[in-house]
């Protein structure tokens, strides 16, 4: 009688063993998939990293315009100039821009900005006036972007050009030159930052501009 329950306790003991040693091989499989092993001899694989190339995004900002206008007279060799008129024009800015990748650091960058505000100005004849002015800018832009995209912040420069449209028929155009920077670069969505200088002339009088704009950015 005791023989038969040493060994009926001896069997127990068995399949308890058993039981833990199954329960602890299912545990350590779903952890062991997570392991891939390589070739002796040879390096673990690297990460892969997404890379993006191509940035758009919405320009929202303030610009800053001032035009001067000149009157000049000569006598002989000399000539003598005067400021007789001027107009200031600060817009609130806002636009979609899209920025192509080539190769390496060059992009091409094409916009649309539309520029919404009241122009403030004097006449020849010393009279103040203000009126509300839309003005339409599509811009193309040459942009050399520094650093790699997988960096998290990215500098760039620009230089381009650019169409003022406004209203009653009045063209103008511009040279524009600026940097900026893209936050966040490596991630889908980013925000950027640029500063823009733009020269040029607006319904056959000269005029500069200073654009400060930021921007939520999608990278992809």
């Amino acid at each position: 009688m005791k023989f038969h329950a040493f060994e009926w306790g001896f069997r127990l003991h068995n399949r308890m063993k058993v039981l833990v040693a199954s329960l602890a091989l299912a545990a350590a499989t779903p952890a062991a998939a997570q392991f891939t092993f390589s070739q002796p001899g040879q390096p673990p694989p690297a990460q892969q990293l997404q890379i993006w190339n191509n940035v758009a995004r919405v320009n929202v900002g303030v610009s800053f315009y001032n035009s001067t206008w000149y009157s000049c007279y000569s006598w002989g060799w000399t000539v003598a100039c005067s400021t007789n008129a001027w107009a200031s024009y600060i817009p609130f800015t806002v636009g979609p821009q899209l920025d192509l990748n080539l190769e390496g650091p060059n992009n091409i960058s094409v916009g649309f900005n539309v520029l919404l505000g009241t122009a403030t100005g004097t006449n020849l004849q010393r009279q103040s006036a203000s009126v509300s002015v839309t003005v339409w800018q599509p811009t193309l832009d040459y942009v050399a972007k520094f650093g790699p995209p997988t960096q998290d912040t990215v500098g760039r420069f620009r230089l381009g050009g650019g169409m003022y449209i406004g209203p009653n028929s009045s063209f103008g155009g511009s040279f524009r030159i600026g940097g900026g920077a893209s936050f966040l670069n490596a991630n889908r969505v980013g925000v950027g930052l640029d500063l823009v200088i733009e020269a040029g002339s607006y319904h056959g009088y000269w005029i500069g501009g200073l654009q400060l704009l930021a921007s939520p950015e999608f990278h992809f």
